[in-house]
């Protein structure tokens, strides 16, 4: 795993640590839920701590991480706040966007890996 300095897209990156910090503020709003609160404090938190770190020295761990840290789509069905449609709809939305930047930056970072292998060859 090489962590260098270039990261695939900053606004991407950027991206997430806003959705990060979101999700994290949304949960003084989940007070009456305390699992939903508090996977969105803890959760959110995380996020944008990884989305921090990507934009100072980036690592694909960084978007793996975001990608697992995704699981805040699957959250209200697995905690139980999915009948409180606010709490629901957060956690899913912030999460498939999570994931799916993840999943954008790690497909853009391989294929940057990929293309200056092939240029380090040919030379």
């Amino acid at each position: 795993m090489k962590i260098t300095s270039e990261v695939p897209s900053k606004g991407l990156e950027w991206t997430n640590l806003v959705l990060g910090a979101g999700l994290a503020c949304a949960a003084f709003a989940f007070t009456e839920l305390p699992a939903a609160a508090w996977n969105a404090g803890i959760v959110g938190v995380l996020i944008a701590c990884c989305s921090a770190v990507a934009l100072y020295r980036y690592g694909a761990w960084a978007e793996w991480s975001n990608l697992a840290l995704g699981w805040a789509a699957a959250a209200p069905f697995l905690l139980g706040p999915g009948s409180a449609q606010a709490a629901m709809w957060t956690h899913v939305l912030v999460g498939l966007c999570v994931a799916t930047i993840a999943i954008i930056q790690l497909s853009n970072g391989s294929k940057a890996q990929m293309l200056s292998r092939i240029k380090s060859d040919a030379t």
